[in-house]
């Protein structure tokens, strides 16, 4: 942990940034360190430190300390900080009040008494451990055993969560999230731990309501530098929000999606920034943006960037429906991941569906891209995967895939791409098969097959170029065209085949220059 004046400097940096109406000044550990002595407590603001002691609390875990705590609340003024000392509060729920803070040495518990399900017609509890309604300007660090939220904050504004732990009840197979924000703005949960909301996951098929962090119809929503885990749903849910950053968390051993999107007024889901996390052992996937059921492209404004992901979706080594390591995408336009890195996920690394504009650059992964549905423009530049996969219904006006380092392209009869673009890619295993409608530029690539059927067969095309390859076959002619293949023009490839290095079934307008080529190459000899 740096000094305090590299600390203010970063503080004030962010808070800047984010239009805070004033400044926090507070230590925050990564992943929820150890709570702070009262000595080392931060000053906020000019107001003083109320004891809760001096309002009738015990803190010996047996006596409910409720209405001391509340006490000591409302006698607060603005600025205020109400203060508990070392020790078990017993509590029920306590209401908040605008500027004033509530910090806490001790461990604040409820009673399994409080319990009451989770349900989509009741998505909050008659008994948070703190309640915030139409208030703003509260900083909270505490830590606390809750049997319902820790905090459920509604129309609130600069509410903090920060160097809190909350552990939930892992019994409660429907629970509600640790963190609520409804309808609330400027807010952050920082430096936090999480987990135990809802029982883990024991099924492929089912999972249990309890998340850690849900927002709905939220704007201006930072949540950093937490860690979140072993809770019954995801680690952050976020609905109908704009406005969001999730940034440098360690989300893992949740029961659905590390990190979810969902939407119902499409139009408000805009301005995400999901960077620097750590999505490990999730049972769905890492990061899940799905707008499917509008029957629309929203476009976002997302950036998908720096995180790793390893071992997203399963449950007690079963494969679940989900686990794409890097994000699935559906419905969405205007997104953009980069420099993520996803290991040893179930399903496809990123997956693609019905979107709009999407770019993917820089990104490593063991795992695949696949195309589904309709899209507009797909960029995808310097990044390092298995598989490229296009399903039957795939088509779109553009996809463009540069300087990547590909295992395999997967292109299955009867695609429609306007343009599809391959350009100086190293392709470690053919064939490729293009029979699509649209046109097909294929330059400067290394390709390497030893398929029966060769390295690149064009079948179908409105117009193709090859330029400037270098294809290697093992076995066969390493190129095929037929005569469905229109306008292709193969100029100034390097060729090495096993066989013939063209089978040309004589297309229309086929155009032949300046390759340099050599057939029939014993191939073992060459190893």
């Amino acid at each position: 942990m740096g000094s305090d004046n590299e600390y203010k400097t970063k503080m004030k940096e962010r808070m800047d940034r984010l239009c805070f109406v004033w400044l926090l000044v507070v230590s925050i550990t990564a992943c929820g360190g150890e709570t702070r002595s009262q000595a080392d407590l931060p000053t906020l603001g000019t107001g003083k430190r109320i004891n809760v002691m001096d309002y009738g609390a015990v803190g010996d875990g047996n006596r409910d300390d409720s209405e001391a705590i509340q006490r000591a609340v409302d006698s607060a003024g603005v600025g205020d900080t109400v203060y508990l000392p070392k020790g078990t509060y017993l509590v029920r729920s306590i209401r908040l009040v605008s500027n004033v803070h509530v910090v806490a040495d001790g461990l604040l518990k409820q009673s399994a008494a409080l319990s009451a399900p989770f349900a989509v017609e009741q998505q909050h509890s008659p008994a948070p451990l703190f309640r915030a309604h139409r208030i703003s300007n509260v900083y909270l660090s505490v830590r606390a055993e809750t049997v319902n939220e820790a905090i459920y904050a509604s129309q609130c504004s600069n509410i903090t969560v920060a160097d809190s732990h909350f552990g939930g009840d892992s019994t409660n197979r429907r629970s509600f999230p640790a963190v609520l924000w409804y309808d609330c703005s400027a807010s952050r949960v920082v430096g936090t731990t999480i987990s135990h909301y809802g029982s883990a996951r024991q099924s492929t098929e089912t999972y249990h309501p309890g998340t850690a962090i849900r927002v709905l119809s939220s704007s201006g929503i930072t949540i950093a530098n937490n860690h979140l885990h072993h809770n019954g749903e995801n680690g952050v849910f976020i609905h109908d929000s704009e406005d969001v950053e999730i940034d440098g968390n360690h989300i893992h051993h949740n029961g659905m999606s590390g990190i979810q999107v969902a939407f119902n007024a499409a139009e408000r889901v805009a301005n995400y920034r999901i960077t620097n996390n750590r999505l490990e052992h999730n049972a769905a996937d890492a990061v899940d943006i799905n707008n499917r059921a509008h029957g629309q492209v929203v476009a976002i404004n997302a950036l998908i960037a720096g995180n790793y992901s390893y071992q997203n979706g399963s449950v007690n080594g079963k494969s679940t429906p989900d686990g794409s390591g890097i994000g699935t995408l559906i419905g969405v336009s205007g997104v953009t991941l980069s420099g993520n890195r996803a290991f040893g996920n179930n399903r496809p690394a990123l997956y693609i569906e019905g979107c709009g504009d999407i770019t993917a650059n820089r990104n490593v992964t063991d795992g695949a891209f696949e195309l589904v549905g309709r899209w507009e423009h797909i960029r995808m530049e310097g990044n390092t995967f298995r598989t490229l996969r296009l399903l039957a219904n795939a088509s779109g006006a553009l996809l463009d895939i540069r300087h990547g380092q590909i295992d395999r392209v997967m292109l299955p009869n009867g695609i429609q791409i306007d343009s599809l673009r391959l350009m100086e890619n190293e392709i470690a295993s053919g064939p490729i098969n293009v029979n699509m409608d649209g046109y097909f530029k294929f330059e400067g690539n290394r390709l390497t097959s030893g398929h029966e059927s060769g390295a690149l067969l064009l079948v179908k095309v409105a117009g193709a170029s090859l330029l400037g390859n270098h294809i290697f076959n093992t076995k066969n002619a390493a190129i095929t065209v037929r005569k469905t293949a229109l306008g292709v023009r193969i100029d100034s490839n390097f060729v090495t085949s096993g066989g013939t290095w063209i089978h040309d079934f004589r297309p229309p307008d086929i155009k032949i220059n300046k390759n340099k080529v050599r057939e029939n190459v014993n191939m073992a000899e060459q190893r």
